[in-house]
């Protein structure tokens, strides 16, 4: 970790420090029957009653989507397994109309991960596929390492330009793409063999897109991707799933969703914004499309295992957010919607809630009383809102069978004092630039205890296809971390052509 991360995790510990002073200090006073003495004469009142009535919105909204998720997650299931089977029982249909499926892949110095989400993608049980890597920008061997992988229906393109951006790679696909649907995968996804099968049938219903559900191929390789994964657990799954059921308004994720190329067409394909995922949802639903959320299919997807590394991909997220606050994305009957795209504001009022608590009582503990008055939520109401908000997630624990373990009520209790961290991505993000500086490095799907340092020599014959004399770039891996020595690459598009391998894996 660099003096950057390293002053970013100080500052982390410190506003959890300060979460648990705070806390102490709030609680405290309701334990002795005592209150504290403020300063009457500077009162904040007017500023802090604000805040304390988004936290309130706040508490209100996720209560409410726990509640709402432990009846209805049921039928969001079975409302998929009813499409799957009704597809399966009209055999006609079925058999004689099988649409071409895209799976884009958009990748960036992905060598670790390319190749295996390749094989991946060529194990699904609905074969009437083709798959299109953009190695977009790669200075290491993205692109060779996809040609390894044989099959007719793959395409690799080595993509250069001089912006960045996820959407810039995408919509370069888009020009390629003969399928009637497009399935968007990240390069260190990985699709369930039958996500293609199980979700097509929900377009029958006529949605324009479905989500899949996105689970984590490395929940298990430390315990920070044991965090990130049960906070998507708990907050991206339940969120989804409500969303879906009540009006059929799944944000997609960026990752393992099917979308209909007429409608992405429509809407104006991808842009290059930060959360490109975002705001084409709500481009979507300003249109009048649907997206449902599919539980039975699943789509992994990597955790960051390292604390910068993590920073730098929520940072990206927040900023995302921030820009597309410029531009009303929401309709204004859609209060999830609404709430969901000022979540940046939302973000500010809990950072200042918490520098004006904190202020207030470390100047408490050495002059004695506070140096201003202010509003704050009543301690009986902040206690049953965390606890409340605390019982309803372990129950959702205790209903899935993948995360039904005691160790994660322990995890989820620490999440509580671990979501600090958002208040610190949320300063970094305006520092933010572009896609650029802001890259997630992949290729950490194993234990860390059995991750070890090596050098990587790559065999020149191990790639069956002419790459135009391209460089070899050799390096060394730490952990999984290629460091690349030498990238002297040339400048054009460079097409894998179609017809150079017949044989299928």
């Amino acid at each position: 970790m660099g003096i950057s991360g390293k002053i970013t995790l100080s500052l982390v510990i410190v506003l959890i420090s300060f979460w648990v002073l705070v806390v102490s200090y709030t609680i405290g006073p309701l334990l002795i029957s005592g209150s504290p003495i403020m300063n009457k004469n500077l009162n904040i009142s007017f500023v802090t009653l604000a805040l304390v009535g988004i936290s309130t919105i706040l508490s209100v909204e996720w209560i409410g989507i726990y509640i709402t998720h432990h009846f209805v997650t049921n039928n969001v299931i079975n409302h998929q397994h009813t499409c799957i089977m009704n597809s399966k029982n009209n055999n006609d249909k079925y058999n004689q109309h099988l649409p071409l499926v895209s799976i884009i892949i958009p990748a960036r110095n992905e060598e670790n991960v390319i190749r295996k989400t390749l094989l991946n993608c060529l194990q699904q049980t609905y074969k009437n596929i083709e798959v299109i890597i953009i190695c977009h920008n790669s200075y290491d061997r993205t692109y060779q390492e996809s040609q390894i992988v044989h099959d007719t229906r793959i395409r690799i393109f080595d993509f250069k330009t001089s912006e960045s951006g996820k959407g810039v790679a995408l919509n370069y696909a888009m020009d390629y793409a003969k399928g009637e649907y497009i399935c968007l995968l990240d390069a260190d996804g990985k699709l369930e063999a039958n996500f293609i099968h199980n979700t097509l049938p929900l377009f029958d219903r006529g949605y324009a897109a479905v989500q899949g559900k996105i689970s984590p191929s490395n929940r298990h390789y430390n315990h920070l991707t044991e965090l990130l994964a049960l906070e998507g657990d708990l907050f991206s799954i339940p969120f989804m799933t409500v969303r879906s059921f009540f009006h059929k308004k799944t944000p997609l994720g960026g990752t393992g969703f099917i979308i209909k190329k007429d409608v992405l067409i429509h809407v104006g394909k991808f842009s290059n914004a930060l959360i490109d995922d975002f705001e084409l949802s709500f481009r979507l639903y300003r249109k009048g499309y649907r997206i449902a959320f599919a539980p039975l299919s699943i789509v992994y997807d990597e955790k960051p295992p390292f604390f910068d590394v993590m920073i730098r991909q929520r940072t990206r997220w927040v900023k995302g957010h921030i820009d597309l606050l410029k531009h009303k994305t929401t309709e204004s009957t859609d209060v999830l919607g609404i709430i969901y795209w000022l979540y940046p504001v939302f973000t500010l009022c809990g950072l200042l809630s918490t520098c004006i608590s904190s202020i207030a009582i470390v100047f408490y503990i050495f002059f004695g009383y506070y140096p201003y008055s202010y509003a704050y939520m009543p301690v009986m109401i902040w206690l049953g809102s965390n606890i409340s908000i605390f019982v309803l997630q372990v129950l959702l624990l205790k209903r899935e069978p993948e995360i039904k373990r005691f160790k994660n009520v322990f995890y989820a209790a620490f999440l509580i004092l671990f979501s600090n961290y958002w208040y610190v991505v949320f300063i970094k993000a305006f520092f933010v630039k572009s896609w650029a500086n802001t890259k997630t490095i992949h290729g950490f799907d194993m234990p860390a205890s059995s991750q070890r340092s090596q050098t990587v020599h790559y065999n020149p014959e191990d790639i069956p296809v002419d790459i135009n004399n391209e460089t070899t770039v050799y390096g060394t891996r730490r952990g999984a971390i290629y460091v690349p020595v030498s990238v002297p690459r040339s400048n054009k598009v460079l097409q894998r052509n179609e017809d150079f391998n017949t044989s299928s894996n």
